[in-house]
């Protein structure tokens, strides 16, 4: 069954890369990677590069399943982007990375990943 991993181009989000393989791998795959790009705001840090989406490709490399690397460009937001991507591919995991930088985030969630856990037609992973 497909797993499919919001991939953003920070620690958090290559750790998410990671356990999103093992989890493909252990269910049989395929690996549905993405990254949403905002058509307005290209400059936010969450948006992978080409460079970017190579390091990703190169981490996963050798994976046991078949891996499909993707990054939207769209105006919706990040969490619907993702949810229809789940839908679409009717996965039976989604795996998010949680960033854990500021003090806030230990005690609220951020909109985006509260979305998600409580939208989700899956399992939610959360790294």
């Amino acid at each position: 069954m497909a797993v499919v991993v919001g991939f953003i181009p920070t620690p958090v989000g290559f750790d998410a890369l990671d356990t999103a393989r093992a989890q493909a791998e252990s269910r049989g795959g395929p690996l549905i990677v993405l990254n949403v790009v905002h058509s307005n705001d290209e400059d936010d840090p969450r948006h992978a590069s080409d460079g970017d989406l190579d390091a990703a490709a190169d981490r996963l490399r050798g994976s046991a399943v078949r891996v499909d690397i993707r990054q939207e460009t769209s105006d919706e937001d990040i969490s619907d982007v993702l949810l229809d991507t789940v839908e679409k591919e009717k996965a039976e995991l989604l795996v998010i990375g949680l960033r854990r930088e500021r003090d806030v985030a230990r005690h609220l969630l951020g909109i985006t990943p509260q979305k998600l856990l409580l939208s989700a037609p899956c399992d939610v992973l959360v790294v």
